[in-house]
């Protein structure tokens, strides 16, 4: 028996199996909102959609917390925007953010490349000449979620050279940008039904990585980067011309 104000030893300290309950439920019921809301937006919510607490919590069944703190990590992220005395709304997409979102991952993304490709085994080429390979077979096929396809083999291709760099912070900071980036490169994909032409493009890469050559990796990284300008740009400010 223990006096009033001793303490247990660490190892003998009793524990509260239901302290941490209604943290627990409360944290998964925060992610569980902020990964549906999440996906119906870079999936087509459109601009201005509005975002009412009360609605959303009614219709995720439950309290307006979790449903507040995934909003504001969406709006961390620049999907939804927080409008002064009237709530949140999925935010628009402009050419503005576009072009500073893509110049940021440009540099990132080129540097990730020089240095991860230096440090490339045989073994993590081999796995990038599959990931190619598995796109190839998209061009032979015509399934209807062939963009999701694609953008996850997209990014699981340059991670094998990512990874490779060994820096986890600057990792980090590409996966940041991507998912503030993931929307526009969907509309992109929609726009480009067939992506031969990205695959062609994406087989210079590996082709570089292959060569360990940090130059022609971080130029074919630009070139991939340079044609999804080159076709979204225009969809991007056509719109806002129109919404003008």
């Amino acid at each position: 028996m223990l006096l009033d104000g001793q303490r247990y030893p660490p190892d003998e300290a009793p524990s509260d199996p239901i302290g941490n309950i209604q943290a627990i439920e409360v944290r998964s019921a925060e992610q569980e909102v902020y990964e549906a809301l999440r996906r119906e937006v870079i999936q087509g919510l459109p601009p201005g959609t509005p975002l009412r607490l009360a609605t959303l919590a009614a219709r995720f069944a439950v309290s307006t917390m979790p449903v507040r703190s995934a909003l504001a990590r969406l709006q961390a992220e620049g999907l939804v925007i927080q409008r002064p005395r009237r709530g949140s709304v999925v935010a628009g997409l402009s050419a503005e953010d576009f072009l500073d979102l893509y110049a940021i991952r440009m540099a990132l993304e080129g540097v990730a490349a020089r240095c991860g490709v230096l440090q490339l085994t045989d073994e993590h080429v081999a796995d990038m000449w599959a990931c190619l390979e598995h796109m190839r077979a998209l061009l032979k096929t015509e399934h209807p979620d062939t963009a999701e396809q694609y953008l996850r083999l997209d990014q699981r291709l340059h991670d094998v050279c990512f990874n490779a760099s060994g820096r986890p912070q600057l990792i980090g900071l590409i996966e940041v940008y991507r998912r503030q980036a993931e929307r526009y490169f969907r509309l992109y994909l929609g726009r480009r039904l067939d992506v031969r032409a990205e695959v062609e493009m994406q087989e210079a890469w590996v082709a570089a990585c292959e060569q360990r050559d940090p130059d022609a990796a971080e130029a074919a990284t630009r070139a991939l980067f340079d044609r999804t300008c080159l076709v979204l740009l225009p969809t991007l400010r056509h719109s806002e011309q129109g919404e003008s």
